[in-house]
């Protein structure tokens, strides 16, 4: 069984340095073995207790599906390496992935990112959170609270993956339509990670069934 370890974070560091696709293809046994390997593992291990509570989760682990690819579509990309060096594991219902909040597990060579995503399209003023603060703000409020966001998660604004753009107050019921896109989410340093990898998952897969009555609420899904 293939978990993450310190090589996951020293490949991503690595690949953060590398700029072309011989130095990948020379260290592919690496990104196989302490990434992607690892990754689909995760994804095995954490998406049957989201299927419980979100039917038609899509939890198949693979690119493309579940995982993102690593290289970069360089039509958009110019002058970048075609690699990116973070890669993670979406979760959101089968079809949907460009219309669900998204439960996810990110990994980046500082560390880890784990949480649930919101894109822009889900903070608009007619989207299902802002139906539901205005029926219902305080509701909202008090589910945050039990959820543990300002606690043991953090609320943030971000503009892309890995660069928060400021910390929100979940206390304010306006806080939850913030920000270029939102993040409820939790950080983990490389050496908590390596320590115990298994307990690790363990604590992701919780966070991510913890966090799933929000991410119901962005997603318009009933119960």
């Amino acid at each position: 069984m293939k978990r993450f370890s310190a090589e996951t974070f020293r490949f991503l560091k690595d690949l953060s340095r590398a700029h072309d696709r011989a130095w990948f293809e020379e260290n592919r046994g690496r990104y196989e073995g302490s990434l992607l390997g690892p990754l689909r593992q995760a994804v095995t291990d954490i998406g049957p207790s989201l299927r419980e509570l979100i039917k038609d989760c899509e939890i198949r682990p693979a690119v493309n599906k579940t995982i993102t690819r690593i290289n970069r579509d360089m039509r958009f990309a110019k002058g970048q390496s075609p690699y990116k060096n973070n890669m993670l594991a979406l979760f959101y219902r089968e079809g949907r992935k460009r219309l669900d909040a998204q439960l996810f597990l990110g990994l980046q060579p500082e560390g880890i990112w784990r949480g649930l995503y919101v894109p822009t399209p889900l903070l608009a003023a007619d989207g299902s959170m802002a139906r539901e603060i205005e029926n219902d703000s305080q509701g909202v409020i008090n589910l945050a609270q039990e959820i543990g966001l300002g606690t043991d998660i953090d609320l943030i604004a971000c503009k892309k993956y890995g660069e928060v753009d400021r910390t929100l107050d979940p206390a304010k019921a306006e806080s939850f339509l913030e920000g270029l896109h939102l993040c409820a989410l939790q950080t983990c340093e490389p050496v908590e990670v390596a320590a115990d990898p298994t307990a690790f998952i363990r604590k992701t897969r919780d966070l991510l069934v913890q966090l799933t009555p929000l991410w119901r609420l962005y997603s318009g899904a009933a119960e």
